[in-house]
């Protein structure tokens, strides 16, 4: 028998025999339904926290420890510790001087906090040093979001409103920045065409401007919030469009702010506009 056909043969059979593997099989079953599992009511919010004044324009938010949320406002430079049990800040730390900032990460002992131009800042809680990073984004953008993808040891950044330099079309970009070649890539590139499948086309497509971003600890999906349109988009792994949520817009004022516990609670702080600002927690629903 010739041997280019006994190995095309056996690749064949193997590849029958791989799909129809039951430990294969129950993998993908378990994926999906872990996917399934964790759906959210964004008409009833678990708790509403109402934050201090000096938390009413707060813009980003990100999971501590249990119980501990760390939060970020438009204008000061200092990371606040909200206590959910105790409801009120425990602890605050000063990284840098009055500014536009968006949003703030924890990985382990360190913290990122980005600023509108794509500027981050690391630091360690209670230390006087800040180093500063250039992230190298091209042109001018204005950037909201900021997430860690534990797949890839990579700070996403997600774009409110890209420079023409990025990109000459109506394009939501989303960036990463490589924690160890200390790189920034072009992670995402969101086009209408691809969100007319979720439903999410001309006018709201224009008024979708990405203003926080998270991914879910148990999933990998991409959750981007957007505060213009009042709207939520979860995404793949990969970037595909899986839902496109409106957001009441009594519920959620001027959301701004994202996060996850590990456990899969959702997070999401709205900006006060002229009243006190306040996050918002949902719990993972199964029987939706």
């Amino acid at each position: 028998m010739n041997i280019l056909f006994r190995i095309s043969s056996f690749l064949v059979l193997w590849g029958l025999f791989s799909n129809c593997d039951p430990s294969t099989q129950k993998d993908q079953k378990q994926a999906e339904t872990t996917a399934q599992a964790y759906v959210y009511d964004f008409a009833a919010p678990a708790q509403k926290y109402e934050m201090p004044r000096v938390l009413e324009e707060i813009s980003g938010i990100a999971y501590a420890q249990e119980n501990q949320l760390l939060c970020v406002q438009d204008e000061v430079g200092e990371v606040f510790v909200y206590d959910l049990a105790q409801q009120k800040i425990t602890d605050q730390h000063q990284f840098g001087k009055p500014d536009d900032y968006e949003d703030v990460v924890q990985l382990k002992d360190e913290i990122y906090v980005l600023r509108s131009d794509g500027q981050m800042f690391n630091f360690k809680w209670g230390a006087d040093k800040t180093r500063e990073i250039e992230t190298g984004l091209p042109g001018k953008n204005d950037v909201e979001g900021l997430a860690y993808n534990p797949e890839t040891n990579r700070l996403y950044l997600a774009v409110k409103e890209a420079d023409k330099k990025a990109t000459s079309s109506d394009e939501k970009l989303i960036y990463s920045f490589d924690l160890v070649r200390r790189k920034v890539y072009q992670e995402l590139v969101l086009t209408e065409k691809q969100f007319e499948s979720v439903d999410l086309k001309d006018k709201q497509w224009k008024k979708f401007k990405p203003s926080g971003l998270a991914i879910h600890p148990k999933t990998g999906q991409i959750y981007v919030l957007s505060s213009a349109g009042h709207r939520l988009v979860i995404l793949s792994r990969d970037g595909s469009p899986l839902q496109n949520i409106e957001l009441n817009a009594d519920t959620f004022r001027q959301p701004e702010g994202i996060c996850f516990a590990p456990d899969g609670t959702l997070y999401i702080a709205s900006e006060g506009d002229g009243k006190k600002g306040y996050i918002l927690k949902f719990l993972p629903n199964p029987s939706l």
